[in-house]
């Protein structure tokens, strides 16, 4: 399945600065949308391909490239390249403008991306993708950039993300913005909300 938006992305969350979808600091975007239906996925909200936030793509990049200090851009979802058209051009657009990484996390296996002539387009715009389904069977909270054991890293583009694989780590990131509402990203094991609330109670968020 193939969602058409025109020009335009329709995008669930954004977050300029991030560090745990991919190395470095990155420009992380994840797109709305996605019919794979994971058992267990961590964005079901993210599934339905009802409009959320519709963003023409030239003033999207023209928004990323105003981030000076980061690394690259991550697209994940949701599934990004149920937008394909679109992820494709931004990729491109970016890593050709910025000279930054792309990473891009995709549901679908190698074998699913040649099948659905994907793959050629994708390997010369992306230094990095994570692929295939989440496995809640293969759940690993101690897996940098995945979350079940089962996901591949597919290092392509040349060679802006060193080739060594990464550090396994538990990476969450908490953000507390200037509404002091919070926000969870990553993989959280199930003793970290517990953690959470007890730096509530202390008054530490």
């Amino acid at each position: 399945m193939r969602q058409d938006y025109g020009e335009y992305f329709n995008v669930a969350h954004i977050e300029p600065e991030s560090h745990i979808y991919g190395p470095g600091k990155r420009y992380v975007i994840w797109l709305q949308g996605c019919s794979l239906a994971c058992k267990g996925c961590w964005n079901q909200q993210m599934w339905s391909f009802e409009p959320e936030q519709l963003i023409h793509r030239e003033q999207l990049l023209d928004e990323i490239l105003q981030y000076r200090d980061i690394d690259g851009i991550t697209l994940l979802g949701g599934e990004p390249l149920q937008q394909a058209q679109n992820a494709r051009w931004l990729l491109s657009s970016f890593r050709r403008s910025s000279g930054c990484s792309t990473v891009l996390y995709t549901g679908f296996t190698y074998s699913e991306l040649v099948k659905r002539n994907d793959w050629a387009l994708l390997r010369e715009h992306c230094d990095l993708m994570i692929t295939g389904r989440y496995s809640y069977s293969l759940r690993n909270t101690n897996l940098r950039w995945r979350g079940s054991s089962n996901q591949e890293l597919i290092y392509l583009a040349g060679g802006r993300i060193p080739l060594e694989p990464p550090e396994d780590a538990n990476e969450v990131e908490v953000i507390i913005d200037e509404n002091a509402a919070i926000r969870v990203l990553g993989y959280p094991d199930s003793g970290f909300f517990g953690t959470l609330i007890d730096l509530e109670s202390l008054g530490f968020v």
